[in-house]
């Protein structure tokens, strides 16, 4: 027991001297603040902005019950070139009219050629851009999304569908 009161009673008397320590002034004592300037992501089309609507068509290819759009996009990362991307919420589009018809979302791909393109989901996919210039790395890159048709009679499945791409861009360091 007496091994506990001495054990205590240093522990008590190093807190003491540490409250003691902290009303010392700090005096001639040099303190040095250091700023980093952390990355930022702009995601944008070629020119500046974003895209309000994409509009799937389905004039390529002999199966047209298959709908799709590409876009292009540009990612600027200062002070960083590596990324990744993510699907927030998978892609639903409904007939604006009647919601029990939907199309069935093949692919939401991303990359850097039509060949290289990338399936999106809710696990983040690494992207690289070319090294930076200056401060600011900047990659051109294109956002592909392709659709089929609800099934149905063409007349009844016809009509305006919407829906919202969510995705997430991540600077990696």
């Amino acid at each position: 027991m007496r091994m506990w009161q001495q054990i205590i009673g240093t522990m008590l008397l190093c807190w003491c001297s540490v409250a003691s320590t902290a009303e010392i002034a700090l005096g001639g004592v040099p303190v040095s603040i250091s700023l980093t300037n952390l990355p930022k992501i702009t995601v944008e089309k070629p020119g500046g902005g974003w895209y309000d609507t994409m509009t799937l068509s389905n004039s390529t290819g002999s199966d047209v019950t298959r709908y799709q759009a590409q876009v292009p996009v540009q990612v600027s990362i200062r002070n960083e070139h590596n990324f990744q991307v993510s699907l927030v919420n998978p892609l639903v589009l409904t007939h604006t009219a009647n919601p029990s018809l939907t199309f069935t979302t093949e692919m939401v791909g991303f990359g850097s050629t039509n060949g290289q393109l990338q399936a999106l989901s809710a696990t983040p996919v690494d992207f690289s851009n070319p090294p930076a210039t200056g401060d600011t790395s900047t990659g051109s890159y294109l956002l592909s999304v392709s659709a089929r048709q609800p099934l149905g009679v063409l007349g009844t499945i016809s009509g305006n569908y919407l829906g919202q791409l969510v995705l997430l861009f991540e600077v990696k360091v």
